[in-house]
């Protein structure tokens, strides 16, 4: 599962060997630092793997995970998404680069 949300973009799947755990994925600093904050969970368990495909981590149970989802769909207070997570950064133009390309798709464009 890809999450788009104001606290930042996550991979989110199945851990390899703890069914039942989420292992989350993160690309951008602070992305996983920001859903702590807005959620109170402590940063500390996240992870840094500075040669891995996603260079942030955390594990969830399943269930911790289902609430965080529905807590940031529960937040949503804004009208236009790419609005409310416009800064300017490196993620912003990730951001409009990911909807660009779905809209070229929605289109029936390359």
């Amino acid at each position: 599962m890809w999450l788009f949300c104001k606290s930042g973009f996550f991979s989110a799947v199945e851990h390899a060997w703890r069914p039942g755990t989420i292992h989350l994925r993160a690309r951008f600093a602070g992305d996983l630092e920001r859903l702590c904050a807005a959620h109170g969970l402590d940063p500390a368990a996240i992870q840094v793997t500075p040669h891995g495909d996603y260079r942030f981590r955390m594990d969830f149970p399943a269930v911790d995970w289902a609430w965080l989802v529905a807590e940031e769909a529960m937040d949503i207070d804004y009208t236009n998404f790419k609005a409310a997570v416009h800064d300017g950064t490196a993620r912003d133009g990730a951001y409009l680069a990911v909807w660009a390309a779905l809209r070229r798709g929605q289109e029936g464009g390359r």
